[in-house]
């Protein structure tokens, strides 16, 4: 339940930090620069290093595929950040007005599939997250945008980390589905 932070840039660049696990001993940084991709244990300091073998345009962020690792969810595990509300509607999501969040309105979009129902609520004005959501029969997950905003391009962010024992490990090859 503790926030991650997610930057991506183009197709080519992404960064996500996830929140220290102590019960695990873990805190994970995922770097993509294309085609290299490092995954760390920031607490251990080691980490992996792969070079991807995928086409141009091959970088992802799914957002449902770690829950739904047979893919009963359908085409939900094909939302990914910073398509979500570009998704639901090309999905056929029904909108709504939403709740009112901080004085302010925002648009719901609800999505049924087969064996799943999602929801994604975004700002009215900018049309910026603010949750996604979906329920299915092992519970309900949520996801709370905290801030979605553009920044600068920083090269730095996208970078090998400094430090760190890696291990080379050999990347899939190109996707089938893209």
């Amino acid at each position: 339940a503790l926030p991650k932070t997610i930057y991506f840039a183009d197709p080519h660049f992404a960064r996500i930090e996830d929140p220290p696990d102590s019960r695990q001993g873990i805190q994970k940084l995922t770097i993509i620069a294309g085609p290299d991709a490092y995954s760390v244990n920031l607490i251990d300091r080691k980490g992996t290093h792969a070079v991807d073998a995928g086409g141009a345009n091959d970088l992802h962020l799914p957002v449902v595929l770690p829950f739904d690792p047979k893919h009963h969810f359908g085409v939900l595990d094909k939302v990914e950040f910073g398509n979500e509300l570009e998704f639901f509607k090309q999905a056929g999501a029904k909108e709504t007005a939403g709740p009112i969040i901080n004085a302010q309105p925002t648009d719901l979009y609800t999505l049924k599939l087969r064996n799943v129902t999602a929801w994604l609520v975004v700002r009215g004005k900018t049309q910026a997250p603010v949750t996604l959501s979906w329920s299915a029969g092992a519970g309900k997950y949520t996801y709370e945008y905290i801030t979605v905003e553009e920044l600068p391009f920083e090269r730095s962010l996208f970078e090998k980390p400094g430090g760190i024992a890696f291990r080379d490990i050999k990347a899939d090859g190109p996707s089938d589905d893209n």
